[in-house]
């Protein structure tokens, strides 16, 4: 059954989303008194002033000064260390996957020189969890320091990553320092549901990407069913949370294939599944996948279509669908040079869909 919402739905291609092309905003600096704790309160996480030798050195906002990505760093004079704390609101809130592409980020960095993990990843609970839904990871590198690492878990809707680097700790004690900055920041006293944590695994099977897609034809109550999925999936996290239910994990494995070498790509182990590629590792996703609600609802002659979706922090946009699954580098040229058909909000009180001028009619 379809739900349907009061939406305030759009039609003007001019406040349409630009092409992911665009340059993104530039940080800004929130005023934080260095001596008192800085609340982020739409994850209701305090950060303290220092922790242990680490003084909080600044707080900036990545988001238009919307807090739905935001930087707390942390400095120890001492061991000349840094960490940076993120907190962003994700498209696909999974300790997992966002601690996969966070790991990967750093693993093939050729900044960091030779890079050697130090153990398999470590799963850990915050003070107030009963289960270890946290995953954390530390590496030796040769250059820019001694030392890296990344600490990551989905709280409810927002990510909180830690990623520490040091020219004087090893890795191993690296992971310590990592381990006491979780335990030391404020997290909030009623915790959403958790689930244990995971790492992702290699495919046993990488899916083939065939030659590129043919796009179809837009269909006007595809369209829409299409720039609804956003809300649906919003309304049914929440619906979740306030019945204690813990997210289900993310059925998906990691491709042997990465994007420039770096961006990891993950598929579902069903032939049919589609894939996913993280648009850095803040959050914001590439999703294609079959759109078998339209393609049940409407009555399309053969397959369903393949749509194509990019969750950014408080939207997801919708692209033209294909008649088949489109490989990553025409999804990315997609995305990166054509503009939206539909722009659908997912956070906060603006509940809105818009939609260029051409989507809701056949052409």
């Amino acid at each position: 059954m379809i739900r349907f919402f009061a939406l305030t739905i759009a039609l003007a291609a001019s406040s349409l989303a630009a092409p992911l092309s665009a340059q993104p905003a530039a940080p800004t600096e929130i005023t934080a008194p260095t001596d008192q704790p800085w609340l982020h309160e739409p994850s209701n996480i305090l950060f303290p002033a220092a922790i242990d030798r680490f003084a909080r050195t600044e707080v900036k906002d990545l988001s238009n000064g919307r807090l739905l990505d935001v930087s707390i760093a942390y400095d120890d004079p001492v061991a000349k260390t840094h960490a940076n704390f993120y907190v962003y609101h994700a498209a696909e809130p999974s300790t997992a996957l966002w601690f996969d592409v966070a790991a990967t980020m750093i693993a093939t960095n050729s900044k960091f020189g030779t890079v050697t993990p130090q153990a398999d990843p470590v799963a850990f609970a915050i003070p107030g969890a009963t289960l270890a839904s946290g995953l954390r990871q530390s590496f030796s590198v040769t250059q820019l320091g001694r030392s890296s690492g990344v600490a990551l878990i989905a709280l409810g809707e927002w990510i909180v990553k830690l990623r520490m680097t040091s020219p004087v700790h090893d890795a191993a004690q690296l992971d310590a320092a990592m381990d006491r900055m979780i335990r030391q920041i404020g997290w909030p006293k009623t915790l959403p549901p958790l689930a244990a944590a995971t790492p992702f695994h290699a495919c046993e099977t990488a899916r083939p990407f065939g030659p590129d897609a043919k796009k179809r034809k837009l269909d006007g109550a595809a369209v829409l069913l299409g720039a609804m999925a956003g809300k649906v999936d919003t309304d049914d996290r929440s619906k979740a949370r306030d019945k204690g239910e813990a997210p289900a994990p993310l059925a998906l494995c990691i491709h042997s294939d990465r994007i420039s070498g770096r961006l990891p790509i993950y598929q579902g182990e069903k032939r049919e599944d589609g894939y996913l590629i993280p648009l850095g590792d803040s959050g914001e996703l590439l999703v294609v996948e079959r759109d078998t609600l339209s393609g049940l609802l409407l009555g399309s002659n053969g397959p369903a279509p393949w749509s194509l979706t990019v969750k950014k922090h408080d939207k997801w946009l919708q692209y033209a669908s294909y008649d088949a699954m489109p490989p990553p580098a025409q999804a990315i040229l997609a995305v990166q040079s054509e503009h939206p058909v539909s722009v659908t909000t997912v956070y906060g009180k603006d509940n809105s869909i818009t939609f260029s001028p051409d989507a809701i009619r056949d052409k």
